[in-house]
């Protein structure tokens, strides 16, 4: 009687989405050609515009696939879909439903421009765009052809950019943790690797991860910015935290009441003042996260020594409130930033003064992924794609020779993907594939990016790049005696191990770097 029940319910629901949603009646008959099931049919309460679709695949499609679990599918009856349309499905998947595939969804939408969107999002998240008009006047294509060429047709792998959105990150558990411990108590933390090691992903995804958690959390990326662009960014950013809690605005010179700049006013003559009564009427700590701190380093900075001075700066006096409200017994600000060289932290002096912000964050360096989480994020993104990495033989590949370096790692599996032979799905990338891929020359190949980390390095660490030859030397007396100096002196070459460009004995971590080093 339960299951007729249940099975009433669902054809209600189905016919009232059929009669709300353009294109409803016809996305159905897509479903029963290759006799999907479609499970549940939600009418979000937020939005009428909106269905929440719960489908089953058939047997054949799941394996062909490898999406065993249920297929989650948004229809969004909007002319034009914005990037937040995208991040509402990512946000249902990360919800973790136990029966929803975490790597794919559907969107069904009239906005033709969808597709192109979703492609410019690649790696982020599988989504299938399926056009409802032209479901009702364009040709037949099946779900199954569908599916099947978004998945030979978006590269996951090319991923240059930071990781945005959860579905697309990987790993780094241990770090995660590590830096909610740091923010529960306020202790300042500074995350230091090597270029596009995930330093940035890692510090998008924590400040998300915190937001979700009910934290006060704002990102100020301080690359090119002046010391007032800085300052007046942090309080326009907490001005908007206190608007959006219901808070009374406290009255501040630097800004309106609506928050807009005050142009009556400077900046750096107001803004402590203005950023200890916007944190007095906070309900909790404030959770600033600041990438590219490095170029708050008056000899690193792109804007220019006096200008990356007066940045310094503002970072000593926003050490100055953080010690201050802990003294009065005040909630303060518990700061994560990011960048290459922990030269700020790390120095005691600068210009043969005391460095103010010496040790006043710990340093947590972001070495590449281990072995596993890095086949997590092989398999996942190659799923996408309807690849499978199976055999053991080609993590242990992929892991010897870029050292779990995620850049690195995804670019070989880039070139490997375009050896698919034809539109085969599921292929099984062979060892063969992998090995060639790591072989190609040319600008954006993997080897090209293994030379751009060695040479970011070099740049940043000089002297350490300078004993590479000597610890991977081919003349193993040359070889042993280097390595005998590193470890009498770990502090001339700290950042080959815990960047990792070496490992813990001082051999090649990122095998593909050897060659370049020695040639």
């Amino acid at each position: 009687m339960a299951g007729t029940h249940n099975q009433q319910v669902l054809a209600e629901h189905k016919a009232k989405f059929e009669r709300r949603v353009t294109g409803g009646r016809e996305f159905n008959k897509l479903l029963r050609e290759i006799d999907a099931e479609p499970n549940r049919f939600v009418e979000d309460p937020r939005d009428g515009r909106r269905w929440w679709i719960y489908i089953t695949l058939p047997r054949h499609v799941r394996e062909t696939f490898d999406l065993h679990l249920e297929v989650l599918c948004l229809s969004a009856s909007y002319e034009r879909v914005e990037p937040r349309t995208l991040n509402t499905i990512a946000e249902r998947l990360l919800e973790r439903e136990a029966r929803l595939d975490p790597d794919f969804a559907i969107l069904l939408t009239p906005d033709p421009a969808a597709a192109d969107l979703v492609r410019r999002r690649r790696g982020q998240l599988a989504i299938l765009t399926v056009n409802s008009d032209e479901l009702i006047s364009g040709p037949p294509v099946g779900l199954r052809e569908r599916i099947a060429e978004i998945m030979v047709t978006h590269d996951h792998y090319d991923l240059t950019l930071p990781v945005t959105e959860p579905a697309a990150f990987y790993g780094r558990r241990t770090e995660v943790a590590t830096l909610d411990f740091a923010l529960d108590r306020g202790q300042p933390v500074g995350i230091f690797g090597l270029r596009k090691a995930g330093k940035t992903s890692l510090l998008n995804f924590v400040e998300q991860h915190r937001t979700r958690l009910g934290k006060h959390a704002v990102r100020v990326d301080i690359s090119g910015q002046t010391a007032e662009q800085f300052q007046l960014a942090l309080l326009e950013k907490c001005h908007g935290i206190v608007r959006k809690h219901g808070r009374p605005v406290p009255r501040l010179m630097t800004l309106t009441r609506s928050g807009d700049p005050n142009p009556a006013v400077p900046v750096s003559t107001y803004w402590i003042r203005d950023l200890h009564a916007l944190l007095d009427v906070l309900p909790g700590r404030l959770e600033l996260f600041i990438d590219e701190i490095d170029q708050a380093w008056p000899g690193r900075s792109h804007v220019g020594a006096k200008e990356a001075t007066a940045v310094f700066n503002s970072l000593i006096q926003l050490r100055g409130v953080i010690q201050s409200r802990e003294a009065e017994g005040k909630e303060g600000i518990g700061i994560i930033c990011a960048g290459v060289d922990p030269a700020i932290f790390e120095r005691p002096l600068l210009d043969g003064r005391d460095n103010l912000l010496y040790k006043f964050a710990r340093l947590v360096f972001l070495s590449p992924m281990s072995r596993d989480e890095m086949q997590e994020m092989v398999r996942s993104l190659g799923k996408r794609m309807g690849l499978r990495y199976r055999d053991a033989d080609t993590i242990d590949f992929l892991f010897r020779e870029f050292g779990g370096h995620p850049l690195l790692t995804r670019k070989a599996c880039s070139a490997a993907a375009r050896k698919r032979p034809g539109q085969e799905i599921p292929w099984h990338v062979p060892l063969a594939a992998l090995e060639e891929a790591a072989r190609i020359q040319g600008p954006n190949s993997p080897r090209s990016e293994v030379g751009d980390v060695l040479e970011s390095f070099t740049e940043w660490f000089g002297d350490e790049a300078a004993m590479l030859p000597l610890l991977w030397s081919e003349d193993p007396d040359e070889r042993t005696e280097a390595r005998e100096w590193a470890r009498s002196e770990p502090d001339m070459a700290a950042h080959l191990v815990s960047y990792g460009i070496t490992d813990d004995d001082w051999a090649p971590r990122i095998h593909a770097m050897r060659a370049l080093v020695l040639r």
